[in-house]
């Protein structure tokens, strides 16, 4: 059992040495790989702050008129409003569990 274990542990060495002498090797070309993705991804959260209040007011409105509709018996089929104040929920649940994540 000696011998496997100390076979095991020569392994592990190999490949963690190769692993080393290649993220040295290659240092230069991960920094710049790293520093494009944080350019590419980086973003401005007043910017995405003032974006989600604009989507959440949108669709605060749409329930709001499908509810007056609603109220004053505007809309002949009440089902159809009962599903499409429902789906405007959902897509509002939806963006609103984007912003919370």
């Amino acid at each position: 059992m000696n011998e496997n274990s100390l076979a095991n542990f020569l392994l592990g060495t190999a490949i963690g040495g190769v692993s080393v002498y290649f993220a040295l090797k290659h240092q230069d070309e991960i920094i710049d790989k790293l520093h494009q993705l944080e350019e590419e991804y980086a973003f401005d959260p007043d910017n995405l702050m003032g974006s989600a209040k604009e989507k959440i007011d949108i669709l605060t409105k749409n329930i709001q008129s499908k509810v007056e509709q609603f109220k004053e018996g505007v809309i002949e089929n009440k089902d159809d409003a009962i599903d499409a104040i429902m789906e405007e929920l959902t897509h509002l649940r939806k963006e609103v569990a984007k912003f919370k994540s």
